[in-house]
């Protein structure tokens, strides 16, 4: 017969004094549930009296700000009728730092919080994302109501961003000096010393590069009497940290670049070359170095003219003419100068001749040091990088034949290197460009002194509540 087991008979089964006898683990667990919340609180509030925000911060602060780990009432300012949650506010942050305005035409202003982002450790705070540009030029947006000098929508390099501006609106290089890469840079190009293999480093090098010129030697100097400038002086804080003259390259220099190979000679009775500077000049010292020559040699003031094939139909030149010191002085400058204006300047120089004003005018060289006004870029960092991997129509069979063209790369070459994802480099909106207009910058009147130093400085200079 199989047994029965009822509702009743199974509670019978249960101890109902279970809960009011002691047992030790039910014990420690009340003790335990009231002692730490207890002790929670008191440490906390050591920490409150000791003045140490750590237990209430977000997290570690960044580099730059790591000081001020203690030191949260310096940015969490207390403001009116703030909770007890105290965000940083942009008057804190004016207080150390200014920040100029990003364009008068903006609508609207971010908080400084909303793009610089604390406590997330070692991070820079300049690293902002790309949404915090895009909050404006995803849909740009001026005071006027009118973007027709703007790209209306850009939200990341990798995206939308509009071609470098040089090439979108079809520009050329206004310079007035005329240069054939392709020529400079052949192979076995001949010079005045043998054939030659130019690089792009003999033009085109950084301020502050020390090297020596291969085509501007102490002999150079001399001859075309435009010095070059002495090298920078190495000062012991320059070995260990970036050279900020390195970020753009400096303009090529005739007496560095080009005076090894373009000789400025202007008659072939002096070895002297005449300077790379002002007609003005340049016809003074001609004129001196005539003077000076004739003086030297006055039994050439006497003119044999040469023999030549002159026709029998002509008649003969004069046996011999004898010439005035000034005379010879002015028709051997009046033929040497033709010689420089006509051929030698022009070969590089847009000159402007004219019978009615005795020297030439030459046109300003109109170079253009940086293309990307409103970018910022840096060649010491891309220093590992071959020139033509970026200037590909620098060199090699596809070189520029015309001065005009602009050989800077174009987005596309950026985007090859700048892109997101592990194998490529840093390719959010700071990278290149800045928000604050720096050159507007305001000096600030900084109040904050650390808390190691306030014990030696009177109480009067510690601003309240530091």
């Amino acid at each position: 017969m199989p047994r029965v087991r009822t509702t009743k008979a199974l509670a019978q089964r249960i101890d109902l004094n279970y809960f009011k006898r002691p047992i030790p683990l039910r014990r420690w667990r009340f003790w335990l549930i009231v002692l730490l919340p207890l002790a929670a609180f008191l440490w906390i509030g050591w920490k409150l009296t000791a003045r140490d925000f750590r237990p209430y911060s977000s997290g570690p602060l960044s580099a730059g700000h790591v000081l001020l780990t203690r030191e949260c009432h310096t940015c969490h300012v207390a403001e009116k009728n703030a909770s007890f949650e105290l965000h940083s506010s942009d008057q804190a942050c004016k207080s150390c730092h200014d920040g100029p305005i990003h364009q008068v035409k903006q609508t609207s202003e971010p908080a400084c919080g909303s793009c610089h982002i604390e406590h997330r450790g070692a991070a820079r705070l300049i690293a902002t994302s790309d949404q915090s540009c895009a909050q404006c030029h995803g849909n740009l947006q001026t005071v006027a109501g009118s973007t027709t000098s703007y790209i209306k929508t850009i939200t990341s390099l990798g995206g939308d961003h509009p071609e470098i501006a040089v090439f979108r609106d079809h520009r050329k290089d206004p310079s007035t000096i005329r240069l054939n890469h392709k020529v400079h840079m052949k192979k076995d190009l001949l010079g005045p010393h043998g054939s030659v293999q130019l690089q792009c480093a003999d033009c085109h090098r950084q301020p502050v590069t020390r090297d020596a010129w291969r085509f501007g030697s102490a002999e150079t100097e001399a001859a075309t009497g435009a010095p070059s400038p002495a090298p920078a002086k190495v000062m012991k804080a320059d070995l260990y940290a970036p050279d900020p003259g390195r970020a753009l390259m400096t303009l090529p220099k005739f007496a560095e670049s080009c005076s090894g190979c373009h000789l400025l000679q202007f008659d072939k009775r002096m070895p002297d070359q005449v300077p790379h500077d002002k007609p003005e000049v340049v016809h003074a010292f001609v004129v001196k170095k005539f003077e000076a020559y004739i003086a030297a040699h006055p039994a050439e003031l006497r003119e044999q003219p040469e023999e030549d094939r002159r026709l029998p139909s002509r008649p003969a030149p004069p046996a011999a003419r004898v010439l005035t010191p000034a005379q010879w002085v002015a028709e051997h400058t009046k033929e040497a100068e033709k010689l420089l204006w006509g051929k030698t300047c022009r070969q590089c120089h847009a000159i402007d001749i004219t019978e009615s004003q005795p020297l030439p005018k030459v046109a300003e060289s109109n170079y253009t040091l940086h293309w990307l006004p409103r970018a910022r870029f840096d060649h010491d960092a891309h220093r590992g990088f071959a020139c033509a991997s970026c200037h590909p129509k620098a060199e090699g069979p596809g070189a520029s034949t015309d001065t005009a063209d602009v050989l800077i790369p174009k987005i596309g070459t950026c985007k090859e290197c700048h892109a997101p994802g592990p194998n490529h480099v840093e390719a959010r909106c700071f990278e290149c460009h800045a928000y604050h207009d720096w050159s507007k910058r305001k000096e600030v009147n900084p109040t904050f002194v650390p808390s190691a130093m306030r014990a030696q400085l009177p109480s009067a200079a510690n601003p309240p509540g530091q």
